[in-house]
């Protein structure tokens, strides 16, 4: 009797967690502010930006079409909506978009600061938070009060910002007090219109792109790391992600029902770029799509495809791979859909050197989570 005594108990502490799992609430929205690691095609829709990718070979991999995202496929939030049961996420400019489920933000090469890359067509973090209080307020105008407090009080907001800010100034103390000032104030006006659930990408090792790789071998910079990154722009990525970190563990302390993340690609980068078979991938350095030193020095899309630069001629012949899931990077500066899947599993089941305070599946413990990544 002993063994089926034990076989009962273990069903029913199953069917406990089962039942557990199914009362637990969904997710009802997903609200992304950030850059072009998340822009969902949001820069498609500003007239004369200057930094867009709704041309191909982007979006071959999933939409097998372009999508103004900047990868063949899709992005992190992508993912992260598909995991909680959300639809992919419209981009707040395209026209006529169900925003139901929440909205995208993000634009391609915008920063904290407003300074940065102003005169590209972007829209920086304090324009993002204003459309996002465009649509707070629609939704309050056509479902009402309580509905739109109800579906934010079960929705999570998604930030990635400050890479571009660091690639368009000259670092310093007073410019990382500013960005994490910024950052500071849009994640207190996010949660003070009532979302409690906040995931912060820190910034990746920028110093590791097939951008930066291509500048420092024609600048026969021989300065780098064992893994054949520009270590300083590493440093100074590592110092702001410290303060951002600082910056989370404050907020936490402030506001005691915030339920806030922090995830750092850097080390799951690391890795691959260590040893990229041992992670499923056959090329960490060279991206998929461009031409010349590390296929970084030619822009990835159709040279005919696009307005903004009519005069250009290709220096290089011009390179798109065939497997872009054999390549972390899938442009100079850009990870694949596999590059962008991996980190995403990471995040998920990641341990504290990646995710702070805890990985995703432990940040979503009481909702009802449909579609949960795989271990990596």
């Amino acid at each position: 009797m002993e063994p089926f005594r034990v076989l009962v108990i273990v069903l029913v502490a199953c069917i406990s967690i089962s039942q557990a799992a199914s009362t637990n609430p969904p997710v009802q929205g997903l609200f992304v502010f950030g850059d072009s690691a998340l822009d969902g095609g949001q820069n498609t829709y500003i007239p004369g930006s200057k930094i867009v990718s709704a041309i191909p070979p982007y979006g071959k991999t999933y939409f097998s079409k372009p999508t103004g995202r900047w990868t063949d496929g899709r992005t992190i939030a992508d993912f992260l909506a598909q995991a909680l049961g959300l639809p992919l996420l419209p981009p707040f400019l395209e026209p006529g978009a169900n925003f139901s489920s929440g909205v995208n933000f993000a634009s391609a090469g915008a920063g904290l600061l407003d300074e940065t890359n102003a005169h590209q067509g972007v829209i920086s973090m304090k324009q993002q938070l204003r459309q996002f209080r465009n649509v707070t307020n629609e939704y309050k105008k056509e479902k009402g009060v309580e509905f739109t407090n109800q579906l934010l009080r079960n929705s999570v907001a998604l930030f990635s910002m400050g890479a571009n800010d660091i690639a368009n100034a000259v670092p310093s103390s007073f410019l990382f007090q500013e960005m994490i000032q910024a950052y500071s104030s849009a994640i207190q006006e996010i949660y003070n219109y009532g979302i409690k659930h906040i995931i912060i990408l820190l910034a990746p090792p920028i110093g590791c792109t097939p951008n930066l790789r291509a500048v420092s071998a024609q600048s026969r910079n021989t300065n780098l790391t064992p893994e054949g990154c520009i270590g300083i722009i590493n440093t100074l990525v590592d110092s702001y992600n410290t303060k951002l970190l600082n910056l989370a563990v404050k907020l936490h302390n402030d506001y005691r029902d915030l339920n806030i993340a922090t995830l750092n690609p850097s080390p799951i980068i690391l890795n691959v770029l260590r040893n990229p078979q041992k992670y499923g991938f056959k090329e960490a350095e060279k991206a998929c799509c461009g031409g010349g030193p590390f296929n970084a020095a030619e822009f990835c899309g159709d040279a005919d495809k696009h307005d903004w630069k009519p005069d250009h001629k290709n220096k290089y012949t011009k390179f798109v791979c065939n497997n872009p899931k054999d390549y972390l990077y899938f442009d100079s500066n850009h990870f694949t859909e596999a590059g962008y899947w991996f980190v995403m599993k990471n995040f998920w089941h990641g341990s504290y050197n990646i995710a702070r305070p805890s990985n995703l599946n432990f940040f979503f413990q009481g909702f009802n989570i449909p579609n949960p990544p795989p271990m990596p």
